[in-house]
Formats: C-alpha cells, structure tokens, sequence
C-alpha cells in the first residue's frame, strides 16, 4: 500500500485514474482542447507539517501524468482544490463527501468554476477513483 505524498503514490493515483472506465465515460469531454490540469492542495496543518501538492494532468478522460509539484501552485494547472490535510483525509478516506466540503468553503475552488461545474460528473469521478486508491497515512 503507498504512503501518501511519495511517489509511489502518485502513479498510484495516475494508474487508478487512467485504468478507470468510470472517470473515463465522466471525462471525455474534459480538457479536450487543454486547460484539464488540476492541482490538489493538501495544505498544512496539525497532522501535516508542510504542505503537499499533487498535479493532474488529465486530458479527455486520461491521465497524462501525476506528480506531486514543489509549491502551492503551478504554471500548467487550471484550476485549484486546495484544504487542510486533514480534511483531504476524511474525503480520501470517503469520511467527507468533496462536494459537500466545496460547498460549505472547506475546499476552496480556484478556477473557471461554470467550467467545473459544466463537468461536475467528471469531477465526482476523479475524487472517487483517487479516494479508491489503497493509501497508507
């Protein structure tokens, strides 16, 4: 089982994305014409020292990659979904449904959000396959 913030994790996630048929049916119109990468930012807090960020880069229901990137935000993103590490957790681990965290401003969105919301099936998909990846914390 990887352990959150490596690597190891992180093709994890890229393998899981790209394997699902799921996401894929979700996402074929998804950053068709580019502009689909989104970074998760696990901020900081009291179980996380430092703050860890993942990049997706994701095109017509495929994964291009996944790696997590050195900072809080990245010139190829799109858009952001950025909160606590501890919230982040709970969704992970289907404690917090993400949609419910986005709505009540745990999750914080950053981006073209009518775009998201064009795509919010898209969505739903890609934070049930990343929550379905094995993960040790």
């Amino acid at each position: 089982m990887p352990r959150f913030g490596t690597d190891e994790w992180a093709r994890a996630v890229h393998d899981a994305i790209d394997g699902s048929s799921e996401y894929r049916n979700a996402a074929a119109g998804w950053g068709k014409d580019g502009g689909g990468n989104i970074l998760l930012a696990f901020e900081p807090d009291a179980a996380l020292a430092s703050g860890k960020y993942l990049l997706l880069r994701l095109r017509a229901g495929r994964s291009e990659g996944v790696e997590f990137v050195p900072g809080p935000s990245h010139p190829e993103a799109s858009f952001a979904l950025r909160g606590p590490f501890t919230l982040w957790r709970d969704v992970l681990e289907r404690r917090t449904m993400a949609a419910t965290a986005i709505l009540t401003g745990r999750l914080r969105v950053e981006g073209d959000r009518m775009m998201l919301l064009k795509h919010t099936n898209a969505h739903r998909a890609l934070v049930h396959v990343v929550s379905s990846v094995p993960t040790e914390f």
